[in-house]
C-alpha cells in the first residue's frame, strides 16, 4: 500500500509545536522546582503564654497537633512521659525543634490515626512507631503514584481511540507481558520503599546538609544555586550507577539483566518503570540520598524530585515516539 507523504508544511507544524512543548515543559517544571520550597515557607506563630514567648514554626506548624489534642488523646510513655497525643509523642512535644520529622509525622496522620500510632508506640516505642509508619505511607503513596500514573498512560497508549492508528503498524504489547511488570514491580515495591526511610531517618538525624527553610540556606538565590547543584550531582550520579550496572558483567547479570528483559517495543510499557530486582532499584535511585551528604538541598524540594521521578520512569518506558527534551530525555 502507497504511503501518502507528509506536506513539508505540516512537518515544520509538527517540529514547531513539539519544540515548543520541550521548551514550555522545561520552563514550567524549572520554575515549579525552583519555587517549589517557596509554596511551604508558611511560618505559624505559636504563644507560649506561661513564659510570654513567641516561636516561628515552619510548614505544616504545630496547629495540627493541637487540633489532633482537643480529641482527648493522651498517651503516656513507659518513661513517665504524658503528651497530647501519638503524634505529639513522636515529635518528642517539640515541632519547631525537627521541622522534617514533623512533616513527615503530618503527612503520616493523614494515612494513619492517633488510635493506630498510639498502639504503635505502646509495643514498640516512639522511634520505631515513627519510622513504621513512614514506611507504610511510602509503601501506600508508592502504589498510588505507580498505579495512578502507570494507569493513565495506559489509558492514552492502549485503550484512547487514538491507539488504533499507534498499534496499525507494530505489535502490541499482550495482557501477559503487562501483567509480568506490574506483578514484579510490586513485589519490588516492598523494598524499593526502605530507601526513602533511611532517606528521612538521616535527615532527621541531621546527618545531611538538608535544610528546611529558605532562610536557612541565605536566601533565594543560595536556594536556586544548591538546588542547580544538587540536580548535577544526582544526575551524575545516577549515570554513573546505571552504567556501572551495564559495566560490571556480575552486578549487570544478577541485578540488572532483570529489567531489560523489556528490551523490544511490544514489551516496554508505562507499567516496566519500576520492574527491575530491588536491589536495582534502590541503587539507581541512591544517587538522591548521597548527595544529601555533599551538597545543600531543601527537603521538599528533595521530596517533590522523588514524585516527578516517578513519572519520568514512567514515561521513559511507554515505547511511544513522543520525545519531550531534555527535561524528560533518556526515552528509550
Amino acid at each position: 500500500k502507497q504511503r501518502l507523504a507528509t506536506p513539508p508544511s505540516t512537518l515544520s507544524f509538527i517540529m514547531v509545536s513539539q519544540r515548543s512543548l520541550e521548551v514550555g515543559i522545561f520552563i514550567s517544571l524549572a520554575l515549579v522546582a525552583v519555587c517549589f520550597a517557596g509554596f511551604f515557607e508558611r511560618n505559624e506563630t505559636l504563644q507560649n503564654a506561661e513564659e510570654g514567648l513567641q516561636a516561628t514554626i515552619p510548614f505544616p506548624g504545630a496547629g495540627w497537633i493541637e487540633r489532633m489534642a482537643m480529641l482527648g488523646n493522651k498517651i503516656t510513655l513507659a518513661s513517665g512521659e504524658t503528651y497530647t497525643s501519638a503524634y505529639d509523642a513522636i515529635l518528642y512535644g517539640s515541632p519547631l525543634e525537627m521541622p522534617c520529622r514533623n512533616f513527615n509525622a503530618w503527612v503520616n496522620s493523614f494515612f494513619f490515626g492517633n488510635g493506630m500510632a498510639s498502639s504503635l508506640i505502646q509495643q514498640v516505642g516512639v522511634e520505631w512507631t515513627h519510622y513504621i509508619l513512614c514506611y507504610l505511607r511510602n509503601f501506600i503513596g508508592a502504589m498510588i503514584v505507580y498505579y495512578g500514573t502507570g494507569g493513565v498512560f495506559h489509558y492514552y497508549c492502549y485503550v484512547h481511540p487514538m491507539s488504533k492508528d499507534i498499534f496499525k503498524e507494530r505489535e502490541r504489547p499482550s495482557s501477559e507481558t503487562i501483567w509480568h511488570q506490574i506483578k514484579l514491580s510490586q513485589k519490588s515495591m516492598f523494598v524499593y520503599v526502605f530507601l526513602p526511610v533511611i532517606d528521612e531517618f538521616l535527615v532527621e538525624s541531621g546527618w545531611t546538609r538538608t535544610y528546611y527553610t529558605i532562610e536557612e540556606i541565605g536566601g533565594w538565590p543560595k536556594h536556586i544555586a544548591t538546588m542547580i547543584l544538587y540536580f548535577c550531582f544526582v544526575e551524575i550520579g545516577i549515570y554513573w550507577m546505571h552504567r556501572t550496572l551495564h559495566t560490571n558483567k556480575w552486578m549487570y547479570k544478577n541485578i540488572h539483566m532483570c529489567h531489560h528483559q523489556y528490551k523490544k517495543a511490544e514489551t516496554l510499557t508505562p507499567w516496566a518503570s519500576i520492574a527491575f530486582n530491588p536491589i536495582d532499584g534502590m541503587l539507581q535511585a541512591s544517587p538522591y540520598v548521597f548527595s544529601l551528604f555533599l551538597v545543600p538541598c531543601h527537603y521538599l524540594t528533595h521530596f517533590g524530585l522523588l514524585f516527578f521521578t516517578a513519572i519520568w520512569a514512567t514515561y521513559i518506558h511507554d515505547s511511544m515516539d513522543w520525545n519531550v527534551d531534555p527535561i524528560m530525555g533518556s526515552k528509550y
